[in-house]
């Protein structure tokens, strides 16, 4: 039964647990393959508790390239089901999220015509290794092989191949020393930690007094039951739980030796971003990502950067890749805006010297961990790990991409499901997430009902658009007495928005409504103003959102 209140109300949930503390699975961590796990778990009929040490979405799961991506760059050394398995599940995505994730055009420029032609096929066998990008013909071979392994969903645009002066003519943005370049499309991910709380909502909606907490850590295990601490009431509990899923990301391997559990499972890879503010590139870039090679001067160590607008004049700039065994003391240094920026000089020689780094973010991969000193080579598929500890099922779940998630969280939740004796009764494949379902139908008759409660048809335009088919419910906060007015200086956060936030879903920190529940981390011109503002709506201290 869906609770009459906010579904997602913390004070009736931690009561809930506090009169049964019995779960079937307790799920630890609230990233995205967390938030999909627990959803999974929660449709199948079982009652399950969602933890989470920070808020939801705030490690790795917010700190991505914000793409839904097939893992093109794979195809080179033949890594066919990964690459089959992504493009699928970014189609899904993009299908039961077109709220959250729209079609984004991606260009790779490429300086030869025929390049390659010998060497990529032997790198597809696996007969050689090396890297660097191959000429425009053999790159066309890979976008249609690209374009198959997607089984005709049709959910995307298909790519092409153009050299000269057509290419030029398509992508006038590059310059003369390309021969041409290819193209694809991905899924664009406006909001990655939105996804993440619409799954959450979406498995406490499903009842069976299903429960999630952001702000609350697992501690200790003690005689099989769960210590947990409430860091927003500073208090510990205790829950139990017949199986735990371990969706712990980069701290996986922290989580399993609470379990008593020293095998090593994951490898974590630093990623930076920077955010860029570039009025001239901005605009001569337009909607277009770009995929492009770093220009080291050995081809062999070359790597692939992206560069794309966020809005305005932003842009988003990246990533490195780093070993990292500590992930809470990642960061994004020197070296990193070094990298990138003499990366992006490379591309844009001219405009790169107008570029202003107005913000940084970093995350950390957790992929499986392997011996393979070279980070580009280590794998991009997901490991399902089993134990019993004192006789309690821990199923640990690492490595995987962002746009796998569905799938890592299928397989999770069958092993929790095999280790509870239980058969799957429900499918997520074809299934809508949060404001994403039913909306290509009812997007019109959404922002007419918006326009109808006296909301200017500009920012009823803009909350269809973000939250989809939820938008009704935002929209009554922003309706009411003083909630359309801004807090940010560009009009795209409201006060009803951020009373939204806090009271359906668990925001309760400046941090929590700028970073992951808006889009004014990555926008806002005057990032401490914002942040202040919201601070003082919600009655917190505030702060600059880093």
């Amino acid at each position: 039964m869906t609770p009459a209140g906010p579904v997602l109300d913390r004070v009736r949930m931690t009561a809930e647990i506090a009169a049964d503390d019995r779960f079937d699975v307790v799920v630890v961590g609230g990233g995205i393959t967390g938030a999909g796990t627990f959803r999974d778990l929660a449709l199948q009929g079982l009652r399950v508790l969602l933890v989470e040490a920070g808020d939801f979405a705030s490690g790795a799961s917010g700190a991505l390239s914000r793409v839904a991506h097939g893992g093109f760059r794979y195809l080179e050394r033949g890594d066919i089901g990964l690459v089959r398995d992504a493009v699928r599940e970014r189609d899904r995505l993009v299908a039961a999220a077109p709220h959250a994730v729209r079609p984004i055009r991606v260009v790779i420029p490429l300086t030869s015509r025929f390049g390659g032609l010998l060497a990529a096929p032997l790198r597809f066998f696996r007969l050689a290794s090396g890297r660097g990008l191959p000429g425009v013909a053999p790159m066309a071979l890979g976008v249609a092989l690209y374009g198959a392994l997607s089984g005709g969903s049709g959910a995307l645009p298909g790519g092409g191949a153009a050299a000269g002066t057509a290419a030029r003519r398509r992508f006038p943005y590059l310059g003369r020393r390309f021969a041409g370049a290819v193209w694809t499309h991905e899924g664009r991910i406006e909001a990655p930690e939105r996804i993440a709380v619409e799954l959450i909502e979406e498995g406490v909606a499903a009842g069976g007094r299903a429960a999630a907490l952001n702000y609350c850590r697992l501690v200790a295990v003690e005689h099989g039951r769960l210590v947990l601490e409430d860091r927003l009431a500073g208090r510990s509990f205790r829950a139990a739980a017949e199986v735990v899923v371990n969706a712990a990301g980069a701290h996986a391997d922290r989580v399993a030796g609470l379990f008593g559990i020293e095998q090593r499972m994951t490898g974590g890879v630093a990623g930076a971003h920077l955010i860029l503010e570039a009025g001239t590139l901005a605009a001569r870039l337009g909607d277009d990502l770009l995929f492009f090679e770093d220009g080291a001067a050995d081809p062999a160590k070359r790597r692939l950067c992206v560069l794309y607008r966020l809005g305005g004049d932003r842009l988003l700039l990246g990533t490195t890749e780093t070993r990292c065994d500590a992930p809470e003391a990642a960061d994004v240094g020197e070296a990193d805006r070094t990298y990138l920026l003499a990366a992006l000089a490379g591309l844009f020689p001219d405009e790169a010297s107008g570029a202003r780094v107005v913000g940084h973010m970093v995350g950390v991969r957790p992929l499986v961990h392997s011996d393979e000193a070279d980070l580009a080579h280590r794998s991009r598929d997901h490991a399902v790990f089993r134990h019993r500890p004192g006789g309690l099922p821990l199923v640990t779940i690492v490595g995987g991409k962002w746009t796998t998630f569905r799938k890592m969280a299928e397989d999770a939740a069958d092993a929790a499901l095999d280790a509870l004796g239980r058969s799957r009764r429900v499918s997520t494949a074809d299934r809508a997430i949060g404001g994403g379902a039913n909306f290509r139908d009812r997007r019109d008759g959404i922002e007419a009902d918006l326009i109808g409660l006296g909301l200017p048809p500009d920012l009823a335009r803009r909350l269809t658009a973000t939250y989809g088919t939820r938008a009704p419910r935002v929209a009554r906060y922003v309706a009411a007495k003083g909630g359309a007015a801004p807090l940010s200086d560009d009009g795209r956060l409201t006060r009803g928005e951020v009373r939204f936030f806090a009271t359906e879903e668990m925001a309760t920190s400046a941090e929590d409504v700028v970073r992951r529940r808006s889009d004014q981390f990555f926008r806002a011109a005057r990032l401490d103003t914002v942040t202040a503002r919201v601070a003082a709506e919600l009655g917190v201290k505030g702060g600059p959102a880093s």
